[in-house]
């Protein structure tokens, strides 16, 4: 029902790089007037700065130099997790993961490994890494750009998408549900030096949100190309931070998180035309807008601002063009938003 609260699952860096530690993963429920209410923290090991859901599973992506995946499992309250495939090895920095259609394993994307790896998240034993499927590349950008970067998985039924900040390019592979093996199925080039993060999948199209040079690419999957970019905020001064989060709204409006300008940007998508304008920006009132997620109803955007210690949020219109922010959740250095499904 749409007056139904929506329940996320706060990620958080427990070191203290940027913004306060974290003690853990978090329980935030936002209701249809944007009343919040947070649960107390619950530890579930260092550094759990991603977090996906299927169903009642959750895993969790410890970005760290070792690197490492767990999964735990919600209970039937909604508020308690159990524990149920120990921490195990990745290949180094996981950023992101995404849990496959069955529900039996974990992708995982090792930004500093430059790899993507397949994690059994059904316990029981740890999570560790059975495949792996590790990539080269580089871009123009020598400092940011200087081997394969890996920073998202999305899942568009069987086939995994994985952006290669590093080199430009859109991974796929294929997982083998029975043995977690990894296949390469191909790449999408998108231009020289965008620095591609994070995407989102709409039909046979993909959004993505390049971080480098803060634009939103349309690809067409089934060609495998690229067919145009667009600047997410041509009024912004870029602080060589760039864009992060991507999400798109039933009113077809894209929603871009913009560390640049500490803001949510909003971009109208024309589908037949397949281009993208800006049209709105509004300030979190944080700092570093790392993730960002929408309630069920759509009549919000939670912003998970890193930096400040904060979640804005923020009212968007029938469309989903951002309006004005209305409230600020304190939270020490939120970094993943998991929307729980209803």
């Amino acid at each position: 029902m749409s007056g139904e609260p929506t329940v996320f699952w706060v990620g958080a860096s427990t070191t203290g790089g940027l913004g306060s530690p974290a003690s853990g993963v978090r329980r935030l429920e936002v209701d249809a007037q944007g009343g919040w209410q947070l649960d107390e923290p619950i530890a579930v090991g260092a550094n759990p700065m991603f977090l996906a859901l299927r169903g009642d599973r959750l895993a969790v992506a410890h970005e760290l130099a070792p690197g490492g995946v767990s999964a735990w499992s919600v209970q039937a309250d909604g508020r308690g997790l159990a524990p149920l495939a120990e921490l195990g090895p990745a290949d180094g920095d996981p950023c992101h993961l995404a849990i496959s259609p069955e529900g039996a394993w974990a992708l995982a994307a090792n930004y500093s490994g430059g790899s993507v790896t397949s994690h059994p998240i059904g316990g029981p034993g740890p999570a560790a890494a059975v495949a792996r499927a590790t990539f080269a590349g580089s871009g123009p950008d020598a400092q940011r750009q200087e081997s394969s970067h890996l920073h998202q998985i999305v899942f568009d039924g069987t086939t995994a998408l994985g952006p290669d900040l590093g080199a430009d390019r859109i991974r796929l592979l294929e997982l083998d549900e029975a043995s977690g093996a990894l296949l390469e199925a191909g790449e999408i080039a998108v231009h020289a030096g965008a620095g591609p993060r994070h995407l989102v999948v709409s039909g046979r199209l993909a959004l993505v949100a390049n971080e480098l040079d803060r634009t939103v690419s349309v690809l067409d999957l089934d060609a495998r190309a690229e067919l145009g970019w667009s600047p997410v905020d041509e009024g912004v001064m870029p602080r060589a931070l760039g864009v992060s989060a991507i999400r798109l709204t039933r009113g077809g409006v894209v929603l871009v998180g913009d560390r640049d300008a500490d803001a949510l940007a909003g971009l109208r998508f024309d589908r037949a035309a397949r281009t993208l304008e800006h049209v709105a920006s509004v300030t979190t009132g944080g700092v570093h807008p790392r993730d960002l997620e929408l309630t069920h109803d759509e009549r919000f955007a939670l912003v998970a601002d890193q930096g400040s210690d904060s979640i804005a949020i923020v009212a968007l219109d029938a469309e989903g063009v951002p309006q004005e922010l209305v409230d600020t959740v304190p939270t020490p250095a939120p970094a993943c938003l998991a929307r729980a499904p209803r």
